[in-house]
């Protein structure tokens, strides 16, 4: 059981690492100017992360849950920096999202039903990358894929560090793993092709 409980520690802490590693991507990236980020957006990541992380912690999930942690403090620090070097206009859209994500938080505080709560913040948080994938497509290269790839692996040895699996635990990450791999993949392709394109038009 120490011996199981070892690696599922080891396992938390390299998910807490490549949190902190795409974290620094993107504000090296932020430095440089290169994008500029969204107080809302970061908001509403920040209030979904705490509610998954809330649902995994009461359901048990100990060491599979410190990614989520980890994004929960990463998120609501880029509220801050956002504040300073980010937008200052938001659009409808985005105060919806950020009122539904604060919405499903409240509920899952007053009812405790962690199976709702975990399939409510995935609906918002697969709806909201609707925006990050029409805009990847359209500007591939104003977006990290190395930021979307590292947000998707560290999902990867939290779910095996997981216990209890359960849909409550473990369909949120799953899900963030599967749609930050698929922006990170179509951003790589999409610069390919349209590189190829420009090398036809010579």
């Amino acid at each position: 059981m120490q011996v199981m409980n070892g690696w599922r520690d080891a396992l938390g802490l390299f998910s807490v690492a490549l949190a902190i590693l795409a974290a620094a991507v993107y504000i090296a990236q932020t430095v440089r100017g290169e994008v500029r980020p969204h107080p809302l957006s970061w908001l509403l990541f920040g209030i979904l992360s705490l509610t998954g992380y809330l649902v995994q912690r009461g359901e048990g999930a100990r060491q599979g849950s410190w990614t989520l942690l980890a994004m929960t403090v990463i998120c609501f620090l880029f509220v801050a920096v956002s504040v300073a070097r980010g937008e200052r206009s938001f659009s409808r859209q985005e105060w919806a999202f950020a009122v539904v994500g604060g919405a499903v938080f409240v509920i899952y505080l007053f009812t405790g039903q962690a199976n709702v709560a975990a399939a409510l913040i995935t609906l918002v948080d697969a709806l909201g990358y609707g925006p990050t994938f029409v805009r990847g497509w359209a500007f591939p290269r104003k977006d990290s894929a190395t930021s979307f790839a590292l947000n998707g692996v560290k999902f990867v040895p939290s779910l095996i560090a997981m216990d209890p699996i359960s849909f409550a635990t473990s369909f949120y990450p799953a899900t963030l793993l599967a749609l930050n791999s698929a922006v990170a993949i179509m951003l790589i392709a999409r610069r390919r092709a349209l590189a190829a394109s420009s090398e036809t038009g010579r």
